[in-house]
């Protein structure tokens, strides 16, 4: 899996959606990842809000929103990856859209990913065509890349 991930990461993909059953698993990864490399990984949940992945308690203030989320991710000057769960009420609002388009729309030669984690994600008509796709099988153990998208 890490391999995979490494390509998405690499690659100048800004938005993606991860289409996994094990959610948890590839947190763990992305943690490790972190840990590992040094590289700025977040998570998002509504409850939550912003987090770097290995320092689950300290949370970016004023993030909790969807939206908030992505205006932060949106104006930040450094590298990050940011992995979103539990996302689905939001993506139909155009705030929301609004915000993704944003971060479609930088040229700042910051990078910035943002993976949508969950299960059979499905996007919205206004967000269709601007999200790489990756789908983990962990009974494979192994990732397969859809591009919905272009870079």
């Amino acid at each position: 899996m890490i391999e995979s991930l490494n390509k998405v990461i690499d690659s100048e993909f800004r938005l993606a959606i991860l289409d996994t059953e094990t959610p948890d698993r590839v947190m763990d990864a992305f943690k490790r990842l972190t840990l590992t490399t040094g590289r700025a990984v977040y998570g998002w949940s509504p409850n939550d809000g912003l987090y770097r992945l290995g320092t689950e308690r300290i949370f970016i203030p004023h993030t909790r929103r969807l939206v908030d989320a992505l205006a932060y991710v949106a104006a930040s000057r450094h590298y990050g990856i940011y992995l979103v769960r539990d996302f689905q009420d939001g993506l139909e609002k155009p705030s929301v859209q609004r915000a993704f388009n944003r971060i479609l729309e930088k040229d700042d030669d910051v990078r910035r990913l943002v993976l949508l984690v969950g299960t059979d994600v499905a996007l919205p008509d206004g967000l269709k065509g601007q999200f790489a796709r990756i789908r983990h099988s962990p009974g494979r153990g192994r990732s397969d890349q859809a591009g919905d998208n272009q870079p």
